[in-house]
C-alpha cells in the first residue's frame, strides 16, 4: 500500500550547496530515519508512511538525516519539520527555505498520474 500511495514521488530530490532533500522511499528508510533522529516517524500509531495526503521527506547532509519533514500534499505546505529528539537542527531555517523554494516541484509531481 505504501508503494501505491507514494511511488510517484520516488526519486524526487533537490538540494542546495549543503543540504539534500529526498523523499523516503521504503519502510526501511522510515525505520532508519526514526532511529537516527530518535523520533516517531516510524514507530508512531500515526503510520506516517500510509497517510495519503502527506509526504515524508528527509533533509540530509552527507547522506546523514538531520531533520524529517512532514509535507501536506493537500495544502502544499510543511506540516512539521524536526531533527533529533524532535528538536530543530541548526539548519532548520535553511531546510524550510529549501522545501518552500521547491513547492511547485512537489505539486507538479503530485499531479502526475
Amino acid at each position: 500500500q505504501f508503494k501505491k500511495l507514494k511511488s510517484k514521488f520516488f526519486g524526487l530530490e533537490f538540494s542546495n550547496e549543503m543540504i539534500q532533500i529526498k523523499v523516503l522511499e521504503s519502510i526501511d528508510e522510515f525505520e532508519n530515519e526514526g532511529k537516527v533522529l530518535e523520533h516517531c516517524v516510524y514507530i508512531s500509531d500515526t503510520k506516517y508512511y500510509l497517510k495519503p495526503d502527506t509526504l515524508i521527506i528527509s533533509a540530509r547532509i552527507n547522506d546523514t538525516p538531520i531533520e524529517t519533514i512532514e509535507y501536506s500534499l493537500r495544502n502544499n505546505s510543511i506540516i512539521q519539520c524536526h531533527g533529533k529528539n524532535n528538536h530543530d537542527s541548526k539548519y532548520h531555517n535553511d531546510i524550510i527555505k529549501l522545501v518552500n523554494k521547491n513547492k511547485q516541484t512537489i505539486k507538479k509531481t503530485n499531479q502526475k498520474c
